[in-house]
């Protein structure tokens, strides 16, 4: 049977060492994170200065990271560093920012009950599933993988990326449950926080089927 490619985002790139690396290694997307409450969170300045110190090469999108930021600082930042795409964590309504006209991605926190997802428009780059804890990201906990399944299907000719947990030791065992577009990684990338590890990031690859 034919193995789709399964897409890989590393989250939480803070060095120019590790989005060198990333792009070298042909990452489909490195995550920029905007938010000072976060381990690896940059400020805008930092954040420019990481983009303007590794020229772009192999296609890898840079996504900006924001949570419950105005959709003014939204566009800001996505003009300044010259992102691919934002993702918007928090808990306004995705449709201002989506009024931004920038490529987006959704996230859904925790497990919603199937009934109440409704895709916004304009349509996202993908949706993210990632599991619901204190703060925003999944800092290491594992989403509910038989209700992503469940999201795979329903939401149909939408990409679903799976977030949460994953790590190259469950990442074969995440992608064959659920079957996601993509997988998102911030921890299970790392020798420490905010070092990205290479074999990890290799590994990470292979069980996506591209290494």
């Amino acid at each position: 049977q034919l193995v789709m490619a399964v897409g890989l985002k590393v989250c939480g790139v803070t060095r120019a060492d590790d989005l060198s690396l990333c792009q070298a290694l042909g990452v489909e997307a490195v995550g920029l994170n905007l938010w000072p409450g976060s381990s690896r969170g940059l400020r805008l300045d930092e954040a420019r200065r990481l983009v303007r110190a590794v020229p772009r090469a192999g296609g890898t999108l840079r996504v900006g990271v924001f949570v419950d930021a105005t959709p003014d600082q939204v566009a800001r930042a996505h003009a300044e560093l010259q992102l691919d795409a934002v993702q918007l964590h928090g808990d306004g309504e995705p449709e201002p920012y989506a009024a931004l006209g920038l490529p987006w991605i959704w996230v859904i926190r925790g497990t919603p009950s199937l009934e109440t997802l409704r895709v916004p428009r304009p349509m996202p780059l993908w949706v993210l599933l990632d599991a619901h804890v204190q703060g925003y990201g999944g800092q290491g906990h594992r989403t509910d993988w038989t209700w992503a399944a469940e999201v795979v299907r329903a939401l149909g000719s939408v990409p679903v990326w799976l977030a949460g947990g994953i790590t190259p030791g469950n990442a074969a065992e995440a992608i064959a449950g659920v079957a996601p577009a993509g997988i998102d990684v911030a921890t299970g990338s790392e020798s420490a926080v905010g070092v990205k590890d290479r074999g990890k990031i290799e590994a990470l690859l292979r069980a996506c089927g591209r290494g």
